[in-house]
């Protein structure tokens, strides 16, 4: 068993579970009545895209628990490392548009990117301890 790579899948699995229901209640709290067509387009849009980054994490935790568990798929190290670079590349994506927006204010409120940190350098370091 790989436990870097387990932790990183079971924070995953957690982040999903905070992401698909504590999230999603908080984001519908954000549903108005809408100005214009327009804008609830652009509101379902968002609400939406929530859910595919709710799938991401669920999918993510899978499949990094099953890897650090178990020997049932093969190249492990590979997938590791693409979840590893995935992670990475979240929390440079959440920093910079948080860097380059308004929203730089909240960056320790929006604590995800350290989530996406430690899952990545969890990931890196562990994906050395599979054989293949």
């Amino acid at each position: 068993m790989n436990v870097y790579v387990l932790v990183a899948g079971i924070l995953s699995f957690v982040s999903f579970l905070a992401h698909a229901f504590f999230g999603t209640k908080e984001t519908l709290q954000t549903r108005t009545d809408f100005s214009d067509e327009t804008v609830e387009k652009n509101w379902y849009q968002s609400f939406l895209a929530w859910h595919l980054i709710t799938a991401d994490l669920l999918l993510s935790s899978i499949l990094l628990i099953v890897i650090a568990t178990s020997n049932y798929l093969d190249n492990r190290k590979t997938i590791a490392f693409v979840f590893a670079l995935q992670y990475l590349f979240w929390t440079f994506s959440w920093l910079i548009t948080l860097s380059v927006t308004p929203g730089r204010k909240y960056y320790k409120q929006l604590f995800h990117w350290m989530l996406f940190l430690l899952c990545s350098i969890l990931l890196f370091y562990g994906m050395n301890r599979f054989e293949n």
